[in-house]
């Protein structure tokens, strides 16, 4: 007997350890790819910092708080071991962050001397010199598309880094990626707007539409000059650098009002500001390269535990392909910045953004499985609210109408349950507990609603016997009883995850309200058919949540597509 104890202890033991065993090889995988991740952006970072000119850094200061300060060549001085990976990174980002800005402070400055020539030129009404200037403006507008697109790749390439993966939730500079597609997205309106024009053609001064079109051309580049400026004095004002320099404004220099030497003089300016804006902050930095590596120090590394193409396949399914409009109130939380819906899902999925993508993806759909189940509770607990009729007693036509509908959700759990291991078989998931975009716990709590609801005490066999009310009473009694004990213990468990919520997610809708669904339901009808319509909009819910959140959202074809890659190795 002793024996065969001590093989059951060893049988025990075994199978124990074997999931530890695994749980340990991933995470030994896990941090090797994390390492390997942290020394790709270090070589990124240090090929950045040390191809930044001595020139770029003159004047410049770095506030480290708002009473000290360290000049930006001393910083890069004390950091040039690269020990220090974490301010190395912070400085680079700032710098970067500044140069950029000043980038397009010159850019308005120097449509503002062409826009106030314009003005003048409107004024004193010179037709035809304001039609050929405001005609000028628009071309070196729209010649500046490329210098936006590259530094819009440069701040986008900058913005795949996963800071909160690499620091463990250190906060880091924001590239200021948002500002620049404002100046690109106007450029590219401009260049759809606008055909090509000739300078050189004869204005006809009577062409009074040539004229109006000018006058809509410089209502919409004052609006954009005045917009934009007031968000460059924003960035300047948040910035981590400050210049300590004496500057003079190009934009005194004096010239005939009634001569276009100018602003072409300016528009000649221009096209040079342009082509060394994009060699100076673009190519010598070497984001070329960064984003068509071939070397393998600038490739990014794949994470051991999952397989990236099958992964990358999935993520670009579900963004593509799918329906997040109903997603849209949410914006997630990263690094203290938010981001939409649409900002999450613009860009294409590839080797360079998968590891931020996946991350964004995963905590905003964390953040909608947890509105999904926070008001899915707070109906339940409403509907029982209404249930409770008289003093200690619950209507029991009430309750079966409760049960009956809590039984229908089971739909929807299936379809959340199902999402979420279809995210684990498509290596999205990561189950590092301390992770924003962790799902560990929704998955949980949707496993432990499923267990109730396929408990038998829930099947609708047992629900309601018309022959014998007393007995239908006993199996209410018992299923509340079953159901009220279930619902405080996962209050309990949820409480803090409910409370906590905004630390990761943004929320432009309300969560639902007990006191104010009670008057919604109460204001539908009378007292006896205000239960049968917070059932009915309970059902709704529940449609709506399988629909939006998993029908809609292409899982099914993230499923196919994992069951046809596993059918393929099983062929080869």
């Amino acid at each position: 007997m002793e024996f065969y104890s001590l093989i059951l202890i060893m049988s025990i033991v075994v199978f124990a350890k074997k999931p530890d065993e695994g749980i340990n090889c991933n995470c030994r995988r896990f941090n090797k790819y994390r390492e390997d991740y942290k020394n790709y952006i270090k070589t990124v970072v240090g090929h950045i910092r040390s191809n930044i000119g001595l020139n770029e850094m003159l004047y410049l200061k770095f506030k480290d708080d708002s009473i000290n300060t360290i000049s930006v060549m001393e910083a890069f001085k004390l950091e040039k071991n690269y020990n220090n990976f974490k301010n190395n990174y912070f400085y680079t980002i700032s710098l970067l962050n500044f140069k950029y800005t000043e980038i397009l402070k010159n850019f308005l400055d120097y449509i503002d001397i062409i826009l106030q020539k314009c003005k003048q030129f409107h004024e004193r009404n010179l037709e035809e010199k304001f039609i050929c200037c405001v005609t000028s403006l628009i071309e070196e507008v729209k010649n500046s598309k490329t210098m936006f697109e590259n530094l819009y790749n440069a701040m986008a390439f900058i913005s795949y880094i996963d800071v909160r993966f690499l620091f463990h939730g250190a906060i880091m500079p924001n590239v200021i990626i948002d500002e620049i597609n404002f100046f690109l997205k106007y450029v590219l309106q401009k260049i759809s707007e606008n055909s090509h024009l000739d300078l050189n053609r004869h204005f006809d001064l009577n062409c009074l539409p040539n004229f109006h079109d000018s006058e809509i051309n410089f209502k919409s580049l004052y609006e954009f000059q005045t917009v934009a400026s007031k968000l460059i004095n924003n960035l300047y004002q948040n910035s981590n650098v400050i210049d300590i320099s004496i500057k003079n404004n190009s934009t005194t220099i004096q010239i005939n009002e009634d001569d276009l030497y100018l602003v072409n003089l300016t528009c000649y300016k221009l096209k040079s500001f342009y082509n060394e804006s994009i060699k100076i902050w673009y190519e010598n930095l070497g984001f070329d390269l960064f984003l068509n590596s071939k070397i393998p120090e600038l490739i990014p590394p794949v994470d051991p535990n999952i397989n990236i193409n099958v992964a990358i396949k999935a993520l670009n399914i579900l963004q593509q392909e799918s329906n997040w409009e109903p997603m849209n109130h949410i914006n997630i939380v990263y690094n203290e910045k938010l981001f939409s819906v649409e900002c999450i899902m613009k860009d294409p999925i590839n080797n360079m953004n998968f590891q931020i993508k996946k991350e964004h993806v995963l905590q905003l759909l964390r953040c909608k499985y947890t509105e999904i189940i926070k008001n899915y509770h707070m109906l339940l607990k409403v509907i029982l609210y209404l249930c409770n009729t008289e003093v200690n007693r619950f209507n029991y036509n009430c309750l079966i109408k409760l049960f009956d509908s809590f039984n229908k959700s089971k739909i929807m759990f299936e379809g959340l349950h199902t999402a979420l291991i279809t995210l684990q078989k498509s290596s999205l998931w990561n189950y590092t507990f301390l992770s924003h975009s962790n799902l560990q716990k929704i998955l949980k709590w949707i496993e432990d609603f499923l267990s109730l609801l396929n408990n038998k005490e829930f099947s609708q066999d047992n629900a309601v016997n018309k022959k014998n009310i007393k007995k239908t009473e006993e199996i209410i009694d018992k299923k509340l009883k079953y159901f009220l004990n279930f619902l405080e213990q996962f209050n309990i468990e949820s409480i803090s995850h409910f409370n906590n919520i905004y630390i990761h997610c943004n929320m432009k809708d309300a969560y639902y309200e007990k006191s104010t669904l009670i008057k919604h339901f109460m204001d539908s009808g009378s007292t006896k058919s205000t239960s049968y319509y917070a059932c009915n909009y309970f059902d709704e819910f529940c449609e709506n949540v399988f629909k939006s959140c998993y029908e809609n959202l292409g899982f099914r074809k993230v499923d196919y597509l994992i069951k046809s890659f596993n059918e393929k190795l099983i062929v080869d």
